[in-house]
């Protein structure tokens, strides 16, 4: 018997079927050129779109749309061609969604090498960087682990990529904040009774800081210096 929600796909894309003049070939048939693919596509996107909740997008695009276009984009990838492929910005948003981070972040990596561009205000490296800025948050705020994916795009942040200061900023801070967290995952400097990792934090503190002075960490830097001094003198805070 099939669920609420293949019930509804299937609904939506008979509706849809019945009102496209585009032909649409089998999964698994000859490869598609761009242009039906991208036809199919703006069909795919009206199914997504009449979905509602958000966790059955989320499975649609993990269990039908990311597997039904991946191949073209490999494909597109690999060829080192340096069009702007409207399908790529779809599937690197989608994979992001559906939290395939790997494969995420290599094509945000190749796209960027060959000097693509997004069809909206972000640039690869700045989208990138974004959604897995909010992951790492995520994962960190429920007691998971950040890498190595957290660290290879800090990484690149860092040492690569000219990003706005804000955001790089917000990388230096989370990193910062991250080396103060309590046994409850709160960043809490007397947490800490290892001077080198406090001093560790308040050096990425500093320089998030240094790229926004509106970042915000000026309280935490204070209380990790009271902490230094703390453990040093062999006082307790």
């Amino acid at each position: 018997m099939a669920s609420p929600i293949q019930k509804q796909r299937l609904e939506l894309l008979k509706k849809q079927h019945e009102t496209s003049n585009q032909t649409v070939l089998v999964h698994g048939a000859e490869p598609k050129s761009l242009h039906l693919l991208l036809a199919e596509l703006e069909s795919d996107k009206k199914v997504l779109k009449g979905l509602n909740r958000i966790e059955d997008k989320v499975q649609h695009k993990r269990d039908e749309l990311v597997p039904k276009y991946k191949p073209a984009i490999e494909e597109y990838l690999k060829s080192g061609e340096k069009f702007d492929n409207p399908l790529l910005a779809d599937m690197v948003v989608w994979l992001f969604d559906i939290e395939e981070l790997e494969t995420a972040i290599d094509w945000c990596e190749q796209a960027i090498a060959n000097e693509l561009d997004l069809p909206f205000k972000r640039d690869f490296a700045t989208f990138c960087a974004d959604a897995v800025l909010a992951w790492s948050e995520k994962m960190s705020a429920q007691g998971h682990s950040i890498e190595p994916f957290f660290s290879n795009v800090f990484e690149k942040v860092r040492d690569e990529w000219r990003l706005n200061e804000k955001l790089t900023a917000k990388y230096y801070k989370f990193a910062g904040l991250f080396l103060l967290r309590d046994e409850d995952g709160k960043p809490k400097a007397s947490s800490v009774g290892d001077v080198e990792t406090l001093e560790k934090s308040l050096a990425l503190l500093v320089e998030a800081e240094n790229q926004d002075p509106k970042a915000g960490v000026s309280s935490q830097m204070d209380k990790i210096n009271q902490r230094i001094r703390a453990l040093k003198e062999g006082t307790n805070l």
